[in-house]
């Protein structure tokens, strides 16, 4: 997998928001059904407004392709010392040489936006 691609997923496991920035590419777009399409710009405060959440990834799936990769995953989160997981969907984030260009997110059935 993409070094980039690695510190993007690892940037949303341990809340670091520098790292996560630091993956992309300057032309990254994050595109949440909700909160809509942002740049790269605009996507640290969309995360600074997230609730502080336990969560993670699984059923990942990686596929390379020439220079790039894409990344399936399903991911969970829930609040701080809950005990049910209250949201969950998937994303797909493109990356390749140059850092992550997109990730895209679906919600699963009718959870409602972290924001």
């Amino acid at each position: 997998m993409l070094d980039c691609l690695r510190r993007y997923i690892k940037g949303w496991e341990d809340d670091d928001l520098d790292m996560l920035l630091g993956a992309c590419a300057d032309d990254f777009i994050y595109d949440d059904p909700y909160d809509g399409r942002m740049t790269k710009a605009e996507f640290a405060d969309y995360y600074r407004r997230l609730p502080d959440v336990d969560g993670g990834f699984s059923e990942e799936m990686v596929q390379e392709a020439g220079d790039g990769a894409t990344h399936w995953s399903w991911w969970a989160s829930k609040p701080e010392g809950a005990a049910e997981w209250t949201q969950e969907g998937s994303a797909l984030t493109k990356a390749d040489a140059d850092g992550v260009h997109s990730c895209k997110i679906a919600y699963y059935k009718g959870s409602g936006s972290l924001a």
